[in-house]
């Protein structure tokens, strides 16, 4: 007949060990010290041929009720019906669990990582390390993938956004959940917890970088050749080269000779160095081409970057350098360094009438609706040409009234 709880409680030590049978091969061990066990006698067929023999350990009572355990002595079964020896089962199962527990998040984001490694562009993967070093790691790193939970991501979050680093906090929850979801890929991770923090994070409108209007073109260009700022020759170019060519001011100040390419008027700007982490071609105007002869005769000897950092030729210019020159000449809050995109992209479409797909393919952006179409750096490139040498020739006389506003644009300090 079957146990119960009456039995096993009143059951008494006895100068042998002895059992109590509760059916199907569970029963309740009493130990001469008084320790109660359940267990489970098994027979297993082995694959060859033959049974095994086994005794199963079910747990110690009263840790585990007589219910509890005729639950674990149903599931043992079910695995010997399988042909699979609890034992073995259990084992298996407390070593995921300690490997469950010895898997950090950081153990996981550095294998991501490193899977990243081959995906972007260097420059990419060092802001993916140092936002996970700096502000994610110290934070959350040490907890178990299995016992991270969305309060934690967000105390941390938190942390970020009390300094004000509100774009690094939204950075900072997309990396930690592009990691989640590595993790549920490979089956370490059930969920991606950051999905439930999408609407805690503080949001605060993008301050978009001020940019001047067409018609103010003779006003900048007449500041520049004036010159009250006083700002160096080779700072002066290169502001000058900026609005001729209108990349990104850090893709000016790390520009290299070696990305010259004089024959074909051409400066390759390399994949690490652009967002879309592809090559990106920007042909080179006349009087670009003016400007970068002028750097040769003006430049320290050796250095392979165009526009060096003055007190350093081995390092180029700081990227800070352009738009503290912009403010110094008195722009500060109309103006920016990177506001010579938008300015040419206004001026190239209304004053010299170039379709906006093209522009924007000069400005290194992919064109809408592309699916996922693979960047190609050489497509409107002959159109392209054509367009940045009226650019620059534009920019000779932006009034277009037939009187030049300052002279030639290209070179000459």
């Amino acid at each position: 007949m079957p146990l119960t709880q009456t039995q096993i409680k009143n059951a008494q030590a006895r100068a042998k060990q002895y059992k109590l049978f509760d059916g199907k091969g569970l029963y309740l061990l009493v130990m001469p010290a008084g320790g109660k066990s359940f267990r489970y006698d098994f027979k297993l067929k082995r694959p060859e041929g033959g049974h095994k023999n086994g005794t199963h350990v079910l747990g110690l009572y009263p840790t585990l009720p007589l219910g509890e355990a005729r639950a674990a002595h149903a599931q043992a079964r079910k695995l010997v019906s399988q042909g699979i020896d609890p034992n073995a089962h259990k084992k298996s199962a407390r070593r995921r669990e300690e490997e469950a527990r010895a898997l950090t998040f950081a153990a996981v984001a550095a294998e991501w990582a490193d899977k990243r490694r081959g995906e972007v562009g260097a420059r990419t993967l060092s802001g993916i390390q140092k936002r996970l070093t700096v502000d994610v790691l110290p934070e959350i790193g040490d907890i178990p993938l299995r016992d991270l939970t969305a309060p934690a991501v967000l105390a941390m979050l938190r942390r970020i956004e009390a300094r004000g680093a509100y774009e690094v906090a939204a950075r900072a929850r997309q990396v930690c959940s592009q990691i989640l979801r590595y993790a549920v890929a490979t089956g370490r991770a059930e969920r991606d917890v950051t999905v439930d923090l999408r609407d805690a994070l503080t949001v605060r409108k993008t301050a978009h970088q001020p940019a001047l209007s067409p018609a103010e073109i003779p006003e900048f260009l007449a500041a520049l050749e004036r010159n009250d700022a006083r700002l160096f020759p080779q700072t002066r170019l290169a502001l000058k080269m900026l609005m001729l060519t209108f990349v990104r001011p850090i893709e000016l100040a790390s520009a290299r000779w070696d990305e010259m390419d004089w024959d074909a008027r051409r400066w390759v700007i390399p994949a690490d160095k652009m967002k879309m982490n592809a090559d990106h071609i920007v042909p080179l105007a006349r009087q670009t081409l003016d400007i970068l002869r002028d750097m040769q005769r003006l430049g320290p000897g050796g250095s392979p970057f165009v526009f060096p950092k003055s007190t350093d030729p081995r390092a180029p210019m700081a990227r800070d350098t352009l738009s503290k020159a912009v403010r110094a000449l008195g722009f500060q809050g109309r103006h920016s360094a990177h506001g010579f995109r938008a300015l040419a992209r206004t001026a190239i479409r209304e004053k010299l009438g170039w379709d906006s797909e093209v522009i924007e393919r000069q400005l290194a952006h992919a064109p809408r609706g592309s699916l996922g179409r693979a960047y190609d750096r050489t497509q409107f490139l002959e159109q392209r040409t054509i367009m940045m040498q009226d650019w620059a020739d534009y920019l000779d006389n932006p009034g277009r009234d037939g009187t030049l506003v300052v002279g030639k644009f290209g070179g000459r300090g």
